[in-house]
């Protein structure tokens, strides 16, 4: 089972200091996740999340509304999809694969022409990039970083409603969901 690492001081504080297996379910409750069918348990900086959920984007909704709080360092994912996927849809999952990632031509080119990425970044279990925010970004320039355009900045936003109200709430160290468009 994957764990997911994120800054640990950054995020949303919750009363009490580090948050508890009760309050991280409490806090699902109230972004509207499912948290009946989650169990939280939570060991020093790390929260353990099991159960199923209905699709891989509110896998990682979940993963990144616990991974967003204060005190939380790692998130251990031990949770499955209730919907299976079909042959059809297993296919139709590599339209969703990073450009060059299906094609060894097209991935040699990018090896050759890599560089380290400054930002941290990393893939959710539902295939969306996982951007650590780095200090002094904006919407619009992880947007147009990601997208190629500073118009999805929306997009982002709405990706993110779990953990992100507005454009203001955009704080260094938050992770966020990239999905494919």
């Amino acid at each position: 089972m994957p764990t997911y690492r994120f800054p640990a001081e950054a995020g949303l504080a919750l009363e009490g200091g580090a948050p508890s297996a009760a309050a991280i379910s409490g806090r699902l409750a109230e972004l509207g996740l499912p948290r009946q069918a989650v169990m939280v348990s939570r060991h020093d900086d790390a929260a353990t999340l099991e159960g199923t959920v209905p699709d891989e984007a509110t896998r990682e909704r979940v993963l990144l509304a616990v991974g967003n709080l204060q005190g939380i360092a790692r998130v251990e994912d031990r949770m499955t999809v209730t919907r299976s996927s079909g042959l059809l849809e297993s296919l139709g999952s590599f339209a969703r694969l990073p450009a060059g990632s299906a094609n060894m031509e097209a991935a040699e080119r990018q090896v050759h022409r890599a560089a380290p990425d400054t930002a941290d970044t990393g893939f959710g279990p539902g295939g969306s990039i996982l951007h650590v925010v780095q200090p002094g970004e904006t919407l619009e320039a992880i947007a147009a970083r990601h997208y190629g355009d500073t118009a999805a900045a929306g997009w982002v936003l709405e990706s993110n409603a779990p953990v992100l109200q507005d454009a203001a709430a955009l704080k260094a160290g938050m992770v966020l969901r990239l999905p494919p468009r």
